[in-house]
């Protein structure tokens, strides 16, 4: 027993080191240069290589290097000369130039042959990846551009990317661009607004000052909502069909149906909506209306004419006629009546009866 694992890990190595050789090295430019090479390895309890065909299969306590970066799990399967692996059960990687962290049920490592980039992975089943400081993105599936900010998630999607939580069915970003779909929620903490939507696709540029990035514009598309706190402290959500904002302009248009309501009950409708960012005030453009709610004291009532039974000026007040009426009794040849009852008179009624 002792010299089948031993044999079975020496072959282990050996097949280890058959696929380090086999690794392809990095394109080398037009001009004469020399090649660089990238170490790649894969270690497991047991591996199982084709050295004519690159395929490889390794199973228990699979670890995948690749420039430092590492991924880890139950099994793996794959072809060295394609650089494509694909890794499953209890996923776990850790890619440290990025500052970066994966869990996921399987993912698949694919290099770059152009050199590029660093290579993506495809992550499936309960994907979780985050990012130092603090970002990090949910999803049942995610495909991530090693090295980028760019990305593709689907699936009850949940993150907070650099002070914007996002929450929809769908996402990507490539460059500076983004995309979503069936929008929940996303919200802005340094703009300080929320929206929900249909769609909603926008651009993000980085700030000088703080280095964060900030969002530039955005479009929003159907069944729109967006809530923002005014400058007086309250929340007002504005709902219309279509949202444009625009931080050169300073402004976000929301039109189609608009309806803008304030936590203090003020409601206003109209063709198109303007809400200014600096003054955070709204400005309504065609068929505007406006509804709110003034506060007044109730008058007393006088309670010496209701309980003197005397009207104003002296004169007595007259009496309310009894509310139930009872028919006279039947004779006794006949059958007794029945006792009917009228409704109660209403407050209307009792006024008319008094006048």
């Amino acid at each position: 027993m002792i010299i089948e694992k031993k044999l079975r890990r020496l072959c282990a190595a050996a097949a280890l080191c058959l696929m380090c050789a086999a690794l392809p090295a990095a394109a080398a430019p037009e001009a004469p240069a020399e090649t660089v090479k990238r170490q790649n390895t894969l270690s497991a309890d047991d591996i199982q290589y084709n050295v004519n065909t690159g395929d490889a299969r390794a199973k228990g306590r699979v670890v995948i290097t690749r420039e430092g970066s590492v991924l880890k799990g139950d099994e793996a399967e794959g072809n060295t000369d394609k650089e494509i692996m694909t890794i499953r059960g209890n996923v776990s990687g850790s890619f440290p130039e990025q500052q970066a962290t994966l869990k996921s049920e399987s993912a698949t490592w694919t290099g770059d042959k152009t050199k590029k980039t660093d290579g993506t992975v495809e992550a499936f089943g309960d994907v979780l990846l985050t990012r130092a400081p603090k970002d990090r993105l949910n999803a049942d599936y995610v495909l991530w551009e090693i090295g980028t900010e760019n990305y593709k998630a689907r699936g009850n999607v949940d993150g907070i990317l650099q002070n914007k939580i996002l929450k929809a069915a769908e996402a990507t970003r490539t460059g500076d661009k983004f995309w979503a779909r069936d929008v929940r929620r996303y919200e802005d903490l340094v703009q300080k607004f929320a929206v929900s939507a249909k769609t909603m696709e926008g651009r993000l540029a980085k700030d000088a000052k703080s280095g964060e990035e900030v969002l530039q514009e955005m479009v929003a598309d159907k069944n729109v909502v967006f809530d923002y706190v005014d400058r007086e402290g309250l929340k007002t959500r504005v709902t219309g069909d279509k949202a444009v904002y625009s931080k050169a302009r300073g402004t976000v248009v929301i039109s189609g149906n608009t309806k803008a309501v304030r936590s203090d009950g003020k409601t206003v409708t109209a063709d198109t909506m303007v809400v200014h960012e600096d003054m955070r005030n709204i400005e309504a453009r065609g068929n505007s209306k406006i509804v709110f709610v003034v506060e007044e004291k109730a008058k007393k009532k006088d309670d010496g004419a209701e309980n003197s039974g005397t009207a104003k000026g002296g004169a007595p007040a007259k009496k309310e006629p009894p509310a139930e009426i009872l028919e006279k009794p039947a004779s006794a040849d006949k059958k007794p009546a029945v006792e009917k009852k009228t409704p109660p008179l209403s407050d209307q009624e009792k006024s008319w009866v008094e006048e």
